[in-house]
């Protein structure tokens, strides 16, 4: 094993691989390139959650840059459950294959009781229909049984059914409408080389391993193999071959109880440089493993969406603040679009931080919060007075 490397250091790593430090990516496939995924969540009340990761590394973009990725036929991105609903480079979507076999063997192993057998005549007509009028969202398919059911969340037989093809691969993406899913057969979207693409389930897990180890800089078994949802039963093994051929290599860091895992060519190429200051989508795939931000930057987060507004801490959708390699703070951000106002309903440092670097992050996050309102078509940044950093955040917006 490696000398031990500085918590400092390990910060330095990650930030870098993830593209938040140094020169920013030029192009929105670029950072998908170094990312392999961004994460889709339908929380609206400031932005999506696919859209942030790419403004946090981006800087200023137009969102139909992305959006324009996707549909058609042979389209460069591609949506599957990568990590969780993902958006991914449509060429990889065969890495994913062993899934898929593995959603239907489940089914299939249900017999008779499985949904999807006691639903045959269902599934069969949805992919006719499709056959017949081409991709279409849940919505835009005509059956007496596409009707809500329970809740506002609650899913008629027809969407769940969807959802089902989509999972064993009989349905593919075929993009969004309005951020609803459509749904197409796979030679309504795919090109035959991908279509008919065989990779083991071995094989391909050893790619989205050696994805996750570059995009994560340095990490855990436990940070990789969370990146494309392996399980360390049968991924474990193709970890340890990686490590013993040299492709990974093992480290120590400061105050980590388990090792580090890191690629040769990522340790070669490090540098210590300092993190722009930006705001990270909860889904920012920098966070997004909560046991991992705790460990690199000593950063209890969780997301209080589902908690009761009283009991409520931080906020209802707080977005944590980097600055200079650290996180500093988090902030409950509402985009009000009716009028264009940019509000933080509380803004929150972390305790303990030093007041010189108290003074020189609300600067900086001041002007970030500025670049956000712009990007966001909002023309006023509203600082509400709740949380120990709204007075000094407010002081730059008076």
């Amino acid at each position: 094993m490696a000398e031990p490397m500085s918590m400092r250091e390990a910060r330095s790593l990650a930030i870098a691989a993830q593209g938040l430090s140094g020169a920013p990516d030029s192009t929105v496939l670029q950072t998908i390139d170094r990312l392999g995924l961004l994460q889709i969540d339908s929380v609206n009340v400031f932005e999506r959650a696919h859209y942030m990761p790419l403004f946090s590394r981006l800087g200023t973009y137009e969102k139909h840059e992305l959006d324009s990725l996707s549909g058609g036929f042979n389209p460069s991105l591609i949506e599957y459950w990568a990590h969780e609903a993902s958006i991914i480079r449509t060429e990889n979507l065969p890495l994913y294959k062993w899934r898929m076999y593995n959603w239907r063997a489940g089914e299939l192993a249900k017999g008779n009781d499985s949904w999807m057998a006691q639903q045959s005549d269902l599934l069969k007509w949805i992919k006719a229909e499709l056959a017949e009028k081409g991709p279409l969202t849940a919505n835009a398919i005509e059956h007496d049984r596409n009707v809500r059911r329970g809740n506002w969340w609650g899913w008629s037989d027809v969407k769940r059914g969807l959802e089902a093809l989509f999972g064993i691969g009989d349905l593919v993406s075929g993009g969004r409408e309005k951020f609803s899913r459509i749904y197409a057969l796979p030679e309504q979207v795919l090109p035959t080389e991908i279509l008919n693409a065989s990779i083991s389930a071995d094989e391909a897990k050893r790619r989205l391993i050696l994805q996750a180890v570059t995009a994560i800089g340095i990490g855990t078994r436990a940070d990789i193999l969370d990146w494309h949802r392996l399980n360390k039963r049968d991924a474990n093994h193709i970890i340890d071959e990686l490590i013993e051929a040299g492709s990974i290599v093992e480290m120590k860091v400061e105050r980590w109880r388990e090792a580090a895992l890191a690629s040769p060519s990522t340790l070669e190429q490090r540098v210590d440089s300092k993190s722009r200051t930006t705001l990270l989508s909860p889904f920012d795939p920098l966070i997004w493993y909560r046991p991992r931000t705790e460990r690199l930057f000593d950063f209890h987060y969780r997301i209080e969406i589902y908690t009761p507004e009283a009991k409520r801490k931080f906020g209802y959708y707080t977005l944590p603040v980097l600055h200079d390699n650290q996180i500093i703070g988090r902030i409950d951000l509402k985009n009000d679009r009716q009028n264009n106002y940019l509000i933080a309903k509380a803004s929150w440092h972390e305790d303990g931080l030093p007041a010189r670097k108290l003074n020189s992050s609300t600067g900086a996050l001041a002007k970030h919060l500025a670049a956000v309102a712009k990007w966001q078509g909002c023309t006023q940044v509203q600082i509400e007075p709740k949380g120990n950093w709204a007075l000094e955040l407010a002081a730059h917006f008076a």
